[in-house]
């Protein structure tokens, strides 16, 4: 192992260059779905909750706040002291702007479903209310009134994502889709943007006008979008990279021989699966085929040989949390060959055979490395082996899939969901008919019946109930084909800290810096 020697003190030079594992799609935060664009976003921005060392909210600008008894008035009081990185200050109007915006149908932001929460959101999304009906009123310059449709324990985690975080509105409204170039962004975090090369790095300087900046110890933070996860390793072995994004799972015995306790782990609440099209081809009104599919995958061994075991086999969209288990379907508890027989026999009953095999159709996966790419051929290898279907592969850059993915272009496609807070319903408002995230298109009424029923409980022990009879509608009708749940895979040099492992892989640049050390 290298022989890396850390000191009590700081280093002089406190710049941390981590590695992503694609070309953000925006970093605009009205528009961030795409995991990439989170950790930029959460050194450029802060909402009114932020994300503490462990991934849990912590008061972010707000530095206070109380609730009506019934859960539904939240009352938020700004840090005087909050400051744009300009030296503007924060100011409750900068949030209602920038939720405002987010739920404008002119904006058509893919989250603005997930402020269906406050008063009147989804009335505006649909074009039935003006934006400034919004349930979100500035009492005051520091004083924020939020009104709830309903009860929402989750909300103090749901605040610190990108979709709440307040924005500048001069820039935004002078500068258009440009003000989020160096040249023109104001951005409130605990860093700002001062270099971004088209599909190349993102350079970030600590603000000076940041609330807390006298505890931020870094000076820079560079982000290099790196796909091919071995060439993550590689800047890591280098050098060049001192926090990776993550690592190829087939090296994970032979790093951990020789980087020890510089490669990390842990469970991250996030699963990877295939969404398939209730639009259009094969899949759409042909449940027995849907079922076929997913029944032949033998996820066990996937994750084994593939995977080092790091990731735990999925069979169902929510990954499990405290509280929730998720609900596993009947046919996942046989063994292989009474299962692989069943989907056969599904396989038959929907129309296809040897002489007449499911063929002409491509499984779409974003083109991010050997490791994926392995593990969807041997995804298609099973339907082959098993079933008889022909099922191609294709690998456009992400941009690309996730376009044709909104725009119901794809039959068959990688989707993969990482959890914006600790409750089922993160997931399972992904499949409610109309969802800006559902790209399946699936739609049933019973299904919204229930998330709508869940999302005015307050009690989480009925919520969850209702959650896994949705769940359970889910796995009946394959709207997803769940094959893994994520783990967090980093690579970290020792002489990093700051950092704290956790569910949600929330890992601000804020709390970390560079200690001395000699190797390395």
């Amino acid at each position: 192992m290298p022989d890396v020697r850390v000191g009590p003190e700081l280093a002089e030079d406190q710049t941390l260059t981590r590695s992503i594992d694609s070309v953000p799609r925006t970093i605009d935060p009205s528009f961030m779905t795409d995991v990439s664009s989170f950790p930029i976003g959460d050194d450029l921005f802060e909402g009114l909750t932020a994300i503490g060392p462990d991934g849990r909210a912590v008061p972010g600008v707000a530095e206070g706040w109380e609730t009506s008894d019934d859960g539904r008035t939240w009352t938020f009081h700004l840090r005087p002291n909050a400051h744009w990185s300009n030296g503007e200050p924060v100011t409750a109007g900068d949030f209602q702007y920038a939720w405002q915006r987010e739920v404008d149908p002119r904006t058509a932001a893919e989250y603005a479903d997930s402020l269906s929460l406050i008063e009147h959101a989804s009335e505006i999304t649909a074009g039935k209310l003006p934006v400034a009906s919004l349930g979100v009123t500035v009492v005051d310059t520091h004083t924020l009134r939020v009104q709830l449709v309903t009860p929402a324990p989750y909300l103090l985690q749901l605040l610190d994502q990108p979709y709440f975080y307040p924005l500048y509105r001069p820039v935004v409204e002078r500068y258009g889709d440009t003000w989020v170039r160096p040249e023109h962004m104001v951005s409130n975090g605990p860093f700002h943007l001062v270099e971004a090369v088209l599909d190349g790095r993102f350079r970030l300087a600590k603000n000076p006008y940041y609330w807390d900046a006298a505890s931020v110890h870094l000076t820079a933070v560079i982000y290099l979008p790196v796909p091919e996860k071995p060439v993550q390793t590689l800047l890591f072995r280098a050098g060049d990279v001192l926090f990776t994004s993550s690592f190829p799972a087939s090296q994970y015995d032979s790093l951990r021989a020789s980087l020890g306790a510089q490669v990390q782990t842990s469970p991250y609440f996030a699963t990877y699966g295939i969404a398939l099209s209730f639009r259009q081809g094969p899949f759409k009104s042909n449940p027995k085929l849907r079922q076929a599919l997913t029944m032949s995958i033998d996820r066990a061994a996937l994750s084994k040989y593939l995977k080092q075991d790091i990731y735990t086999p999925a069979y169902s969209l929510v990954p499990p949390l405290p509280g929730y288990e998720p609900v596993v379907p009947d046919w996942a508890r046989l063994a292989s060959v009474q299962r692989n027989a069943a989907a056969r026999e599904l396989y038959r009953q929907a129309g296809y055979s040897d002489a007449h095999p499911l063929r002409d159709v491509v499984l779409t996966t974003p083109a991010q490395g050997t490791d994926d790419r392995h593990y969807m051929e041997a995804v298609t290898a099973y339907w082959r082996s098993v079933l008889g279907a022909r099922i191609g592969l294709e690998q456009p850059e992400f941009k690309v899939m996730l376009q044709n993915a909104k725009l119901h272009k794809l039959e068959l496609f990688q989707y993969a969901w990482d959890g914006d807070y600790l409750d089922p319903l993160t997931f399972l408002q992904l499949m409610e008919t109309g969802s800006q995230l559902n790209y399946s298109g699936y739609s049933n009424p019973a299904y919204d019946a229930l998330i709508t029923t869940a999302r005015r409980e307050a009690d989480n022990q009925t919520r969850y109930a209702l959650f896994r009879q949705a769940e359970e509608l889910l796995n009946r009708d394959v709207v997803f084909i769940p094959l893994f749940y994520y783990a967090t895979r980093h690579l970290i040099k020792p002489y990093v800290r700051g950092w704290q492992l956790n569910v949600l892989d929330r890992n601000p640049s804020r709390y970390m810096f560079i200690a001395q050390h000699h190797g390395g």
